[in-house]
């Protein structure tokens, strides 16, 4: 088979929330999962193009680092269902939390512990605040426990708030607040959880957000941490029309120029969902 025949200009990546990604190339790019590994196909493919001389920025290749991070971030909470947005922070009485090697460190044998204990599945993502001191934000699900904070955060927005009393309480939540929860294995410094509401593909939105915030550096050496067992994309090599994708999907898809070639970028959501880009 020769590699026109393999390759396809098309990815297509599919979720259980119907959502649908595609990666749609003007050139065949793509090469099924399996053939990257032949010696043939090695052999018989089509040569790297040189890259162009005068060398990019070590900036811009960060920022390109940052936004493919992001899509792998996406696709990946796309693909599992996870029950609260949680935000862990570090007290300086207990943890250096200005030292990367330390807070990486901490944050690594929690999950490794909470994972194996309690079945703990998350993707998470490292920020410093302006001080430099470090915290995270993130999508989780699993065995952890949940106190209830006295707070909520209501539905007409801004920080968390605690009712004057219980009829309050019942007010705002009747109004779509969300109860504010504390997860008290997290030892380190302060912690809050709320269950997930609205779009799905929206929470996943906020959480991608994060990734690039520190003026495009790689905070703790990894964009992000993720465990416990998740599921994988659904990704499909294939061959479709380039111009009828960006007709179909012309309110979806944002058109890309890279050298050599076009390439257009799909976020498209079941029918009735919100499409506006998160």
């Amino acid at each position: 088979m020769s590699v026109p025949e393999i390759q396809g200009n098309a990815i297509v990546y599919t979720y259980p929330s119907g959502d649908v990604d595609i990666l749609c190339s003007s050139d065949r790019a793509f090469t099924p999962e399996g053939w990257e590994a032949s010696e043939d196909f090695r052999r018989r493919g089509p040569v790297p193009a040189v890259r162009e001389s005068g060398k990019k920025s070590e900036g811009d290749d960060m920022l390109r680092s940052a936004r493919r991070a992001r899509s792998k971030l996406r696709r990946l909470a796309l693909s599992n269902e996870f029950s609260h947005f949680a935000t862990l922070t570090l007290d300086a009485s207990k943890i250096d939390r200005y030292d990367p090697t330390t807070v990486q460190r901490a944050l690594s044998n929690w999950c490794s512990n909470m994972v194996q204990r309690h079945g703990l599945r998350y993707v998470i993502v490292p920020e410093q605040h302006k001080d430099g001191a470090w915290h995270f934000h993130g999508l989780v699900s699993g065995g952890f426990d949940l106190v209830d904070s006295g707070t909520i955060r209501r539905a007409c927005g801004g920080k968390p708030r605690r009712p004057r009393d219980e009829a309050q309480r019942a007010e705002w939540l009747s109004e779509g607040g969300q109860i504010v929860y504390n997860l008290p294995q997290w030892s380190f410094g302060f912690s809050s959880a709320i269950a997930l509401y609205g779009t799905y593909s929206h929470a996943v939105g906020y959480v991608c957000k994060y990734i690039g915030k520190q003026n495009g550096e790689r905070p703790l050496g990894r964009w992000y941490y993720s465990g416990g067992g998740l599921a994988s994309p659904q990704k499909m090599v294939c061959t479709l029309d380039y111009r009828q994708v960006r007709e179909d999907f012309a309110g979806d898809c944002v058109e890309l120029d890279i050298p050599g070639s076009k390439m257009l970028v799909v976020h498209s959501r079941p029918q009735g969902g919100d499409n506006k880009e998160d």
